[in-house]
């Protein structure tokens, strides 16, 4: 039971690591210029230029430098309609933002589970602000 315990674990660790450096012909990416500090996961990325694409059930968000921060993709449900164009939301609680919606079409929405740095914002602060900040398509 604990050898097929380890097997399984060590399976999935190969499918994630795999999904991580697969990069699917169909890949969604888009590329935007985030004008303030943001919180993805337990990392803080600086104002910068970055590429935003999908890659399997991860979004992978490329700085200017090519370090690579990645989080799990959750299906969304609805987002406002920006002429078509794709967009990122942050919520900001503070001075603190956080990635929190990606939208590259009306047909693909999803949201960025919420870390335990903004889970703890969340508490001490009564609602949080959304911010869009609309972004150019890839090229």
């Amino acid at each position: 039971m604990q050898n097929l315990k380890k097997s399984m674990l060590l399976v999935l660790m190969a499918v994630f690591v795999a999904s991580l450096t697969i990069v699917p012909a169909h890949a969604q990416g888009i590329e935007a210029t985030v004008p303030f500090d943001f919180v993805l996961g337990k990392t803080t990325l600086k104002a910068d230029n970055y590429r935003i694409q999908m890659q399997g059930s991860f979004v992978a968000i490329v700085g200017a430098q090519g370090r690579a921060s990645y989080a799990l993709l959750l299906p969304g449900s609805d987002a406002a309609n920006r002429n078509g164009q794709p967009y990122l939301v942050f919520t900001r609680y503070g001075t603190e933002s956080f990635l929190s919606k990606v939208v590259f079409s009306a047909d693909s929405i999803y949201n960025l589970p919420r870390s335990a740095r903004e889970k703890e914002m969340m508490a001490h602060v009564t609602s949080g602000e959304q911010v869009a900040v609309l972004i150019q398509p890839a090229r």
